[in-house]
């Protein structure tokens, strides 16, 4: 037993020595004096009856770190921590009459104001720089995975492979099998399914797999275009389509190859024709899918607010077509033959009779 724990204890003090000569990186940040365990007691204690919950007030909650930074679901979608000034929302309302305005006393004003002003920090330094936790920091962990090529996470030989330290991750360490105390289990925040490796981790906002991604953390262009109308369920396409779709032949289970090189490669299922192509500078789906003599040929990505009916995408019905009922011929039309059912076999790149 003396030589099995031994063992157990030399793997997970090999792993830390690695992972530290690894991971850890000089950054010119001063050391917070404030970090989010110093105002969580206050948060709990004055802020989470109303802020929290699945119906939280203001839909604003502070039941942990990242709710408590996220925006404030108003029009302009501010962070609440941010600027870092008081000006910041979660400041700004302690100024509120009858409602915030004695909600602290002076001592957990300053506090709370202090650590909004030093920037928000989640933690203090330890194995990892203190905005390792925090998305919009220049120490988030996921720039440094980009840095680095993703590989931490897909290569567990590496002195900085997160699994040598932390459980859930894509690629554990066969070796490690005690973790530090404290090391956070990854799927803890990567709660979806897929863990670390769910669409929605690096493409989307949580459960939505496609872009843009959380606006309040990695604000930019929405980028999302018309991910929505193709991927999400609708009368036109009723189980919607996968990403597989126009990013053929990619393994998503694991980075490596095509997925997570940098580049977006749109390649289009054997489905849609040889000729498929996509137009990087137009932003048009060129052929197949859109150009079937309707009366909408020609859709780029970035277009919205169109209102595409049966004959946009092909004629409806086609010349020297017989006058009857839809249904007597084709999968999944209701009787009355004007509408798709949750059967039909839609936007397959195929006509689909039954016969």
């Amino acid at each position: 037993m003396r030589a099995w724990a031994s063992l157990h204890w030399f793997s997970w003090l090999s792993g830390c020595l690695l992972m530290l000569s690894g991971c850890t990186h000089e950054r010119d940040v001063a050391e917070p004096s404030l970090v989010f365990a110093d105002v969580q007691p206050v948060l709990d204690e004055r802020c989470l009856e109303c802020h929290g919950g699945a119906s939280p007030s203001a839909d604003y909650s502070v039941e942990d770190y990242f709710s408590t930074i996220r925006c404030i679901p108003d029009p302009e979608g501010q962070p609440a921590t941010l600027p870092s000034n008081e000006t910041a929302p979660i400041l700004a309302v302690l100024e509120e009459p009858e409602v915030h305005a004695d909600l602290l006393d002076a001592s957990e004003t300053a506090n709370l104001t202090q650590w909004v002003v030093e920037g928000a920090v989640p933690n203090r330094r330890s194995t990892h720089p203190a905005g390792w936790n925090d998305p919009r920091s220049e120490e988030w962990h996921g720039t440094y995975l980009s840095e680095t090529d993703w590989q931490p996470i897909v290569d567990p030989t590496r002195g900085d492979a997160c699994g040598l330290c932390h459980p859930g991750s894509p690629a554990p360490v066969e070796e490690t099998t005690v973790y530090p105390p404290g090391a956070t289990d990854c799927t803890v925040c990567h709660d979806l399914p897929g863990g670390v490796m769910a669409c929605g981790t690096c493409h989307g906002d949580g459960e939505r797999s496609y872009p843009p991604r959380d606006q309040c953390y990695f604000r930019g262009p929405p980028l999302g275009f018309a991910h929505e109308p193709h991927v999400e369920p609708s009368p036109n396409n009723w189980s919607g389509l996968g990403c597989e779709t126009c990013h053929f032949d990619e393994d998503f289970s694991m980075l490596g190859g095509k997925h997570g090189n940098g580049v977006i490669n749109v390649e289009f299922e054997p489905a849609w024709g040889p000729d498929a192509s996509y137009d990087f500078e137009t932003f048009a789906c060129t052929t197949t899918c859109h150009v079937r003599g309707g009366t909408t040929p020609d859709v780029a990505w970035n277009e919205r607010g169109l209102d595409l009916q049966c004959d946009a995408c092909h004629q409806n019905p086609p010349p020297v077509h017989p006058n009857i009922a839809c249904n007597n011929c084709h999968i999944g039309i209701n009787p009355a033959g004007t509408m798709l059912t949750p059967e039909a076999p839609h936007i397959n790149g195929r006509v689909d009779t039954l016969r």
